[in-house]
């Protein structure tokens, strides 16, 4: 017990700094929105300008010397906001957290160019005289660490809830129009909060230096891994939660460590690396993926995404492409090992493209990833003796059977959330298996040594034969390129891209968001294992160095630069990675580096979309090169010439005691409905009666739901969305919902098209053309919407943007139909035509229909029965006569007498 509270009390000394530092994330995301992935580099900055400038090369006092660095620190947090996201206000979620990576990418290179990399020990200046308590040794110097930590955690807690600032804070964090209407600028509470947390960030790094020591790479990543999860478990909101996760991450790294003998002969094994740092953050994860509760974005940025590329493949440029590459393998000499840096990177980055560009799930550990199979290949290549392509294609499927393993937690965890967790997972990998002499092979030298490799019985050894190697790399790029070209285009492509625009839509489409995830992350894995390959099997002895958490997310930079939608973005952002071609021609890394920060900053700022998009605008621009690439016009989305069946397959709905609690809050209270084939069932009630919580649930986006749902014959109570909806049980949705960043036409298609786990291996290979399936076919010429297919639909008015949303949601020929107020917005000859299409989807097409509507005329007009919700429960039920007839309707729902008969008629 003695040594256990040794090791806790030494614990609480890096656990209170990687409170403090996280009470500044904490701070940052609450006034802005933003979580501050730059915060370490932030602390680095004062620590070096405190440390080593100020105190060791200048001699100051530490008071002065740390005053000094804290306002440095805040400086650089004001000038951030003023001049990068002030101007990313309106930007995609993704762009303004890949602008504060390029701010740490800016500040650890410019450090390292400063400083240089060497490992610097940094003296204790707090009092560290220590002291027993029983029998264990307390240090001074802790206490005073965890004194600050609970001070400056109950300073920012008393500020932000009893200050009329700290309130706006708090305000704004909550809802950022509402903080505005009140008269507090949004900017200004940003322009605030960025510079007290810069200066919390410089504070903190200058205290956690004497137990990190400074070395710019280590210090960022292990300072930023540790203080972004003691912010994870606070929410990013709480700053209490935040100083006890913080200690506990802390006391728990201290604990590990005295119990890693234990650890390791339990597992077997010779040595074992890292586990203080793993064992503690595999904790999180598991708390992270119980609550499984995503970080929310602001509203305002919510749907806005990066602009997807078409997937077109451009020929001429391809073989443009492979020219030039040839021409430089052809040349050899320095420019070839760039060349096969370039290649290997832009594997890299495609696997970021698919991921995070189309399906929208952000990970910040794809190096790290490729890296696993580049340990596998060499251990089968460098020790068992395999050839090459047995080993690489055994390494890829066992590098994607860990990718799924890594898209467990993105079931439970969205966003920033995730981003943190793959940023933790990443570092547990590289601390425990690439600094372990037991996986990585020689236990000497850390490595496996390549003797040699050969392709179908040519030697492709790279030491020996560097431009043979290159052409493997070219080859596998183009390769690779065409198959996430390829993917884009597909049915498979469109799943991946309606998840990325809206979770909810995907699944109420039947589109099994989970699936769809934990195939992009399969498919992603792959591509860096193959990535890995190439990078790591060019070096005689295989080292793993390069595969660490800040390669991977100097990726994400790269990958965000050249264009996170673009199949030619990852080619562009690849010419920026570490020793490939803007590397050679600027002869330096860390140069390099800073310049790549610099670029990623002044492309988000003057397109977000990436370089790729740039150049896109530019070719359309001039008609020449338009020319040059222009190729054959064909219709995108082909309408069926056969006939639909007519009618869908006749299915009733049954719902029998529905009631949903939100904690104390009844919402909807034993609700029966019947909604038979061929019929129109209007739900109304005031707004707050629960109408759309009725939909919610029927269709399974309430959970759980108390009662008993039967579709046919069929007991669908337990079933998922997505399950529900390939079921014939489908919904619109009153905000409409549309995947914006993709045309009508592929709206369209995602509501219809069926995919297979078949089809998701040939989508990659041929895409092919499918033209939309003759139910679908059928509802475009019902909604006049054969001339809308190739546009966006932000280029449609909002009535034929309704008219969208219903089509999508009609486009499989469902057996039912809920419809959440589809005439909002809408003028009263649009109503009109609208109330003709429901009629006609029940006439018609058979299909059974739920209505919710505020427009009386359209509901009486157009409905069989109707069901009148108040306050949750049912309040009547009957013919439009009946219900118009209704007393206890009209008193609590329709008005006057007058107006009832009106409406009736």
């Amino acid at each position: 017990m003695t040594e256990f509270l040794q090791f806790a009390i030494l614990g609480l000394g890096a656990g209170s700094a990687y409170a403090l530092l996280a009470q500044g994330i904490v701070l940052v995301y609450r006034g802005s929105g933003v979580v501050n992935f730059a915060q370490g580099a932030i602390a680095m900055v004062g620590a070096y300008i405190c440390l080593e400038t100020l105190r060791h090369d200048q001699h100051w006092g530490l008071l002065p010397a740390f005053l000094v660095a804290v306002v440095v620190a805040g400086l650089i947090g004001l000038a951030f906001q003023l001049l990068v996201l002030r101007w990313l206000a309106n930007a995609a979620p993704i762009v303004r957290l890949a602008a504060t990576l390029g701010l740490m990418v800016i500040l650890q290179a410019g450090v390292q160019q400063y400083y240089g990399s060497t490992s610097i020990r940094v003296k204790t200046f707090l009092p560290d005289e220590a002291y027993r308590w029983g029998g264990v040794v307390v240090q001074q110097d802790r206490m005073i660490l965890l004194g600050i930590a609970i001070l400056s955690t109950a300073a920012l807690w008393a500020w932000t809830n009893f200050t009329r600032v700290g309130l706006a804070i708090t305000a704004s964090a909550e809802n950022e129009r509402a903080a505005a209407a009140l008269g507090w600028s949004p900017q200004r509470l940003a322009t605030l909060t960025w510079t007290v947390g810069g200066a919390l960030a410089g504070a903190a790094g200058i205290m956690v230096a004497p137990l990190t020591g400074l070395t710019p790479s280590a210090f960022v990543v292990i300072v930023t891994v540790s203080a972004l999860a003691a912010a994870l478990l606070g929410g990013f909101r709480s700053f209490p939660l935040t100083l006890i996760g913080g200690l506990l991450l802390g006391v728990g790294e201290s604990l590990v460590v005295l119990y890693q003998d234990d650890l390791r002969d339990l597992l077997g094994m010779e040595t074992l690396t890292g586990v203080n740092r793993a064992v503690p953050f595999l904790v999180i994860l598991v708390v992270l993926v119980v609550r499984g509760k995503g970080l929310p974005l602001r509203s305002h940025v919510s749907e806005r995404l990066p602009k997807l590329g078409s997937g077109e493949i451009r020929w001429p440029l391809v073989v443009l492409g492979i020219l030039v590459a040839v021409g430089i393998i052809l040349g050899g000499g320095d420019w070839l090992r760039s060349l096969t840096l370039t290649l290997a990177a832009a594997v890299f980055l495609l696997s970021i493209v698919v991921l995070t560009g189309f399906a929208g799930q952000l990970s910040l550990a794809q190096y790290t990833v490729g890296g696993l199979g580049a340990l596998f290949a060499a251990r089968l290549v460098g020790e068992a003796g395999w050839p090459l392509v047995p080993a690489a294609m055994v390494s890829v499927a066992a590098v994607i059977a860990i990718g799924v393993v890594f898209a467990l937690p993105a079931l439970r965890t969205r966003g920033v959330n995730l981003a943190v967790v793959t940023l933790g997972l990443g570092f547990t990998i590289q601390e425990m298996v690439f600094n372990n002499p037991t996986f990585t092979g020689d236990k000497l030298e850390g490595s496996v040594k390549i003797h040699q490799l050969s392709l179908f019985g040519l030697d492709v050894t790279p030491s020996v034969h560097p431009e043979r190697w290159a052409t493997v790399c070219l080859v596998a790029l183009v390769v690779c390129g065409l198959i996430v070209a390829n993917l884009r285009r597909s049915r498979t492509g469109r799943r991946l891209i309606a998840v990325r625009t809206n979770e909810r839509a995907a699944a109420s489409l039947g589109i099994s968001v989970f699936g769809v995830k934990i195939y992009a992350f399969a498919l992603a894995s792959g591509l860096a294992a193959v990535a890995g390959i190439l990078l790591g099997l060019r070096n005689t002895a295989v080292t793993y160095l390069e595969f660490n958490v800040f390669a991977s997310i100097n990726a994400v930079v790269q990958a965000v630069t050249g264009g996170l939608g673009f199949v030619t973005g990852s080619l562009i952002g690849s010419l920026m990675a570490p020793g490939a071609v803007f590397s050679r021609l600027l002869s330096g890394l860390a140069i390099a580096a800073l310049l790549g920060g610099v670029i990623l900053i002044v492309t988000l700022l003057t397109n977000q979309n990436g370089i790729a998009d740039m150049i896109s605008r530019g070719v359309r621009k001039n008609p020449a090169l338009a020319a040059v690439l222009a190729r054959k016009k064909r219709r995108g989305h082909e309408l069926s010439d056969e006939a639909p069946t007519g009618s869908v397959t006749p299915t009733p709905l049954t719902v029998r005691g529905l009631t949903v609690r939100f904690g104390g809050v009844t919402a909807v209270d034993g609700v029966d409905l019947d909604i038979a084939p061929g019929q129109v069932v209007g739900l109304i009630g005031p707004n707050g009666a629960g109408k759309t919580t009725v939909i919610d649930a029927i269709t399974g986006f309430v959970s759980p739901a108390a009662g008993k749902l039967t579709l046919g014959d069929q007991d669908i109570t337990g079933w998922s969305t997505a399950r529900r909806s390939k079921g014939g049980l489908r919904r619109s949705f009153q905000s409409l919902e549309l995947f914006e960043d993709v045309t009508v036409g592929e709206n369209i298609h995602a509501g219809a098209d069926e995919s297979t786990w078949l089809a998701r291996l040939t989508d990659l290979v041929t895409p092919g053309r499918h033209p939309l399936s003759p139910s679908a076919s059928a509802v475009v010429r019902d909604f006049e919407l054969e001339n809308d297919l190739d546009v966006l639909p932000s280029e449609l008015s909002y009535g034929q943007r309704r008219l969208v949303g219903i089509a999508r949601a009609v486009a499989s020929a469902p057996s039912v139909i809920l419809l959440d107020e589809p005439a909002a917005g809408l003028d009263d000859a649009e109503s009109r035509e609208l109330a003709v299409a429901i009629r006609h989807l029940a006439v018609q097409r058979g299909a059974g229909v739920l209505l919710i509507e505020h427009d009386m005329g359209l509901v009486m007009s157009t409905c069989d029965r109707i069901v009148v919700l108040a306050a949750g429960r049912v309040l009547a039920a009957g013919t439009p006569e009946e219900i118009a007839a209704s007393p206890a309707v009209r008193d609590a729902y329709l008005g006057t007498e007058d107006d009832t008969t009106e409406a009736a008629r």
